[in-house]
């Protein structure tokens, strides 16, 4: 398999691990498809993101993140804390009462087999090479 090939595999797969997360937990289908992907923003990065800040990184039109934002908001699984250095700005978090519904419950669990079935398999200098590498993914893959 050739480095495009196990990266076009690699989106495949977590493109279907994502769509069984959603199928199989029924807050996830509650909340849409787009309202689990802002959670799962929210939840790995807590009080980093504003709405402002959440529309431009994803090229979305203020008001329809906003509109997104209220509703998770009212369904309970978001906080908007003010900004004390600029009362107009509000921190995203994901509710704590909320991380055992659904992110530590699925996530978590999916996390620990894959820390623990690699480890089983990798050196340790492996693995941080790998978590390296998959960072600078994610670098690349949220950068314009």
């Amino acid at each position: 398999m050739t480095f495009g090939d196990a990266i076009t595999q690699f989106f495949h797969d977590m493109a279907i691990m994502e769509l069984r997360i959603r199928n199989h937990y029924p807050a996830y289908a509650k909340l849409g498809y787009t309202g689990s992907l802002y959670l799962d923003i929210i939840s790995a990065h807590q009080g980093e993101y504003t709405p402002s800040k959440l529309a431009d990184l994803l090229h979305v039109a203020r008001p329809a993140v906003t509109q997104k934002l209220n509703q998770l908001e009212k369904d309970g699984y978001i906080l908007k804390k003010q900004n004390p250095a600029d009362k107009r700005e509000y921190f995203l978090y994901y509710q704590p009462e909320n991380l055992n519904r659904l992110t530590d419950s699925v996530y978590t669990q999916m996390q620990q087999k894959i820390e623990n079935t690699l480890s089983q398999h990798y050196t340790k200098e492996k693995l941080d090479k790998f978590s390296e590498i998959l960072s600078y993914i994610g670098e690349i893959c949220t950068t314009e």
